[in-house]
């Protein structure tokens, strides 16, 4: 039986990339170099700012979207997965350009919060402005019974954003003790409205938010992508 190649549609942005990459390779039980999966990335940070389009205020990423994700067809992925939350947003039209399958990294993570946090009623979002405005994450989870709770406009801007596109965020420098304490001060607003569990929902912010930094489980949705994969991954091939 041959294991599906795994296609990662990554630069969205490239530590992301790198945390998926390194989260599937971490977490493949091995004996041997043989023994991992293969992946073809395509690291392309030339894909204009999603949350940017979104907004109104930039280019639209999908045809470079969609020339990544051809590229990687070509080269023989049998299915594409994308370490960007906010790039969902153009999942439906991305996805009918190719003929491989694309997981979708909000509806695992659905999948995942319903089957491990049976009893959480509430769960706090940290996501790019361009990720809350779309409703990725609204919609998602509208049908599961499960509470969202978003940040205040002040804290969005203030720390999250802040975090991740200001000129000492994540984007522009790497991970840094700066960025960390911004998303544990927005993460920390949530649990006070009630939040029971944070979801890390930009690429960005698992980087530097860990499971331990705040008083309720993270949960991860780059790790629950890179779990997804894997299992895919390990189907049979048709």
């Amino acid at each position: 039986m041959r294991e599906k190649i795994i296609g990662i549609l990554g630069g969205m942005g490239p530590e992301a990339t790198i945390d998926l990459f390194t989260k599937i390779v971490k977490g493949t039980k091995v004996k041997k170099d043989q023994d991992h999966f293969r992946i073809l990335i395509d690291n392309n940070p030339k894909i204009p700012d999603r949350t940017l389009a979104i907004r109104g205020k930039g280019p639209s990423p999908l045809p470079q979207l969609i020339q990544s994700a051809r590229l990687l067809e070509e080269a023989g992925a049998d299915f594409i997965i994308i370490p960007c939350v906010t790039a969902h947003y153009y999942y439906e039209p991305l996805k009918k350009k190719v003929r491989i399958p694309i997981l979708h990294i909000i509806e695992e993570t659905v999948k995942f919060v319903e089957k491990r946090y049976k009893a959480i009623q509430k769960l706090g979002l940290i996501a790019t402005t361009g990720t809350l405005r779309t409703g990725l994450f609204q919609k998602a989870f509208s049908s599961t019974g499960i509470g969202l709770i978003l940040p205040s406009p002040e804290i969005q801007k203030r720390y999250i954003m802040e975090a991740i596109y200001g000129k000492k965020g994540i984007k522009a420098v790497g991970p840094s003790e700066e960025s960390r304490m911004l998303i544990i001060k927005a993460a920390e607003s949530l649990i006070l409205k009630g939040a029971q569990a944070i979801i890390a929902g930009c690429t960005e912010v698992p980087l530097v938010l860990k499971e331990g930094d705040i008083s309720v489980p993270v949960i991860d949705p780059v790790s629950i992508l890179a779990q997804a994969a894997m299992a895919k991954a390990k189907s049979p091939k048709r």
